[in-house]
């Protein structure tokens, strides 16, 4: 949290800094060739989450992507009419002629709405522009077109971040934690995607190449062997760059994971990057990312995983696939078995000692090494009937969910970074290898968009199921991990009650409203001392809660009190109690418990924090209605004080102001 919350303020603060970024971002994206490699997505989404939290300004944003990649296009566009035929001869353009090709073909096919529809297509973006002007396509024609597109591009790449942000504001106090967690997720992701595309685009000229010698090489052979393979790479066999591409996947993946198993084994590799991300996930854990994160990592716990792998068995046997149910049975079990023989050889610990965990040791993660595996299969048997663009994105949302999984296993301290990434790298290999061997004799009749419609709804039931029924106990295993200290009363009465902190510490690190009150006790007897004052216990808080939100004629009596957090964790106990002749206000009572404990065996007892706040209604737009909290008046902490006070056992110990405005009781309710 403190490694990243201060860019967030800095760019706040200063956003003249954050627009130019999305200015260069934007315009760099549009330029020719150099668009390949600027992860554009990336930015713009996580600008438009600033915006819809609040950081940024939607319309300076929106100003400078439009601006951006407008601009970008319009000087690749000078430079085809400029350079004409020759621009396909100057560097670094020249580099690229399969890629100039299909932006010539992609042009003459489309015509004009080229520009528009190029936008949105990657690899060809990057040369439209320049091919359009090139083509001797009139500036004013471009001009229309590209200023219309730009604009649209610009609204969908930041529309999904605002929309995302505006859900995190409207959820209530989850702040900037919960959204620098999301942001870091859509940065790897989009990163992850960006990486791929860059291979992708160094790969092509090489994999060419060296199909065509492999072919001709294995034609001067006598065996039957090897002309077999040459039959397979031959350059007329559409099948042959998959191979060519899964055996160059398998062996760099390969390698990559013997260098980082070494690494790990010798304590030379990645040791003070794992501890760095782990801090960084630490301190960025809050109650909201910790509900999604437990719910995503059980989306790829075994059960799920076999459920899904049972119902691609299925399918293949009922298809009569029976060399690639035999291949899908072997990847899953080498896959299984090699995890477990690997963490039992290596006896690395978890970076948390999780309780109830089958499994004792992390590297590799076996939820990231199966989920690569059991999705990449799925996504090599769903692309059999596809074409380019429909393979690349079903082995797209296949990698993609790999890695969401794996991020949840690292943000939860179940692994360190380096466990998840040797888990995706052997995934990787062996979806290679299974890929080698169903592209080198395509399977008939497994009808593979029904088979991915079949298991994909199998994986949503198998994973809601398991989820409801499991997710109590999956939270209590990733709970964060708070050491409690321990104090005696006569350490508390001496000034140990002043290392809790004074006031409510919100996700971005701000203090806000005072605690009212330090309870030592059975929380029993103060919701019984509340409730017989007119208090009356809200429900714990969950996404559902949000929902009534949007109904902006609705009653603050039928809305939840928003879930403010303190250090990121939600209060335990939520009471509210209507403030008489105004139907728009009411009191609101939250009890924390702290990492510390006061008395002495066997009367030792948790302390609670309470604070209290006063929620007001507020509609906005006729869009919604939310309760807004802001402090409570002296007069209200003081009656609420009293109330504690006068709980059965409940003495007083201690009373101190710890700032200006602030009045904390120790209340002691112990045996």
């Amino acid at each position: 949290m403190d490694t990243i919350q201060p860019y967030l303020d800095y760019f706040s603060q200063n956003p003249a800094w954050a627009i130019a970024i999305v200015f260069l971002i934007a315009f760099g994206e549009a330029l020719l060739i150099i668009g390949l490699f600027v992860p554009s997505t990336a930015v713009l989404v996580g600008a438009g989450m600033m915006v819809g939290t609040g950081h940024l300004g939607f319309w300076p944003v929106f100003a400078a992507a439009a601006f951006g990649c407008i601009a970008g296009d319009q000087l690749s566009y000078w430079a085809g009419r400029l350079y004409g035929e020759r621009l396909k001869s100057l560097w670094p353009i020249n580099l690229y002629p399969a890629l100039i090709s299909r932006g010539e073909t992609f042009v003459q096919k489309h015509g004009g709405k080229s520009i528009a529809i190029g936008r949105f297509v990657p690899g060809v973006k990057a040369v439209v522009p320049g091919i359009a002007g090139m083509f001797g396509m009139g500036q004013i024609f471009f001009a229309s077109v590209n200023i219309s597109s730009g604009l649209v591009w610009s609204a969908a790449h930041l529309l999904p971040g605002i929309l995302a942000g505006q859900m995190l504001s409207l959820a209530g106090d989850l702040s900037e934690r919960l959204l620098i967690v999301l942001l870091i997720l859509v940065v790897v992701l989009v990163g992850a995607g960006w990486l791929i595309r860059l291979g992708a685009i160094a790969l092509i000229p090489w994999i060419e190449r060296a199909q065509t010698r492999i072919h001709a090489w294995s034609l001067t052979r006598a065996e039957n062997r090897w002309r077999q393979l040459g039959l397979i790479l031959a350059p007329g066999n559409p099948r042959a760059i998959s191979v060519i591409v899964f055996a160059a996947i398998a062996v760099t993946a390969l390698l990559l994971f013997l260098q980082l198993a070494a690494g790990i084994v010798t304590g030379q590799t990645f040791a003070n990057l794992d501890i760095s991300v782990f801090k960084i996930m630490r301190a960025i854990r809050n109650a909201p990312a910790d509900q999604i994160m437990v719910i995503i990592t059980m989306l790829g716990d075994w059960p799920v995983m076999l459920a899904l792998s049972a119902a691609m068995l299925v399918w293949l046997a009922w298809r009569r696939a029976w060399r690639e149910a035999v291949a899908l049975l072997a990847v899953i079990a080498i896959t299984k078995l090699f995890a477990v023989a690997i963490k039992d050889w290596m006896q690395r610990p978890r970076p948390l000692e999780l309780t109830g965990m089958t499994e004792a040791f992390s590297f590799p993660s076996g939820h990231a090494t199966m989920s690569a595996v059991v999705f990449g299969v799925l996504a090599v048997l769903t692309s059999q009937s596809l074409g380019r663009w429909g393979r690349a994105i079903a082995f797209t949302l296949a990698f993609m969910t790999s890695i969401v999984i794996a991020y949840s296993r690292v943000y939860l301290g179940a692994h360190w970074l380096s466990d998840v990434l040797a888990g995706l790298l052997f995934g990787g290999v062996m979806t290679a290898a299974f890929g080698m061997a169903i592209e080198a004799a395509p399977p008939r009749s497994i009808k593979p968009l029904s088979l991915a419609a079949a298991c994909v709804g199998v994986y949503l039931a198998a994973g809601s199921a398991y989820v409801a029924s499991n997710y109590s106990a999956a939270a209590l295993i990733y709970a964060p991990q708070n050491p409690l200290v321990h104090y005696s009363l006569k350490q508390w009465q001496a000034g140990a009650w002043a290392s809790l902190p004074p006031r409510r510490i919100d996700l971005a690190g701000r203090p806000e409203e005072p605690f009212i009150a330090q309870w030592a006790g059975n929380t029993a007897a103060m919701s019984e001392a509340l409730m017989g004052d007119g208090w009356t216990p809200s429900p714990a808080w969950t996404w559902k809660a949000a929902v009534p939100y949007l109904d902006p004629h609705a009653d603050l009596a039928g809305l939840l009190p928003r879930p403010l957090l303190h250090e990121g964790l939600p209060a335990g106990l939520t009471f509210t109690k209507p403030i008489a002749g105004d139907s728009a206000q009411r009191l609101v009572i939250r009890i924390w418990k702290s990492d510390a404990d006061v008395g002495a065996a066997p009367g030792i007892e948790p302390v609670h924090m309470v604070s209290i706040t006063r929620d007001v209604l507020k509609r906005g737009f006729n869009l919604y209605a939310i309760p807004a909290a802001s402090e409570a008046t002296a007069a209200e902490s003081a009656a609420a004080v009293a109330v504690l006070s006068r709980a059965s056992k409940a003495t007083v110990l201690a009373a101190a102001g710890k700032s200006a405005g602030d009045a904390t009781a120790l209340i002691h309710a112990g045996p």
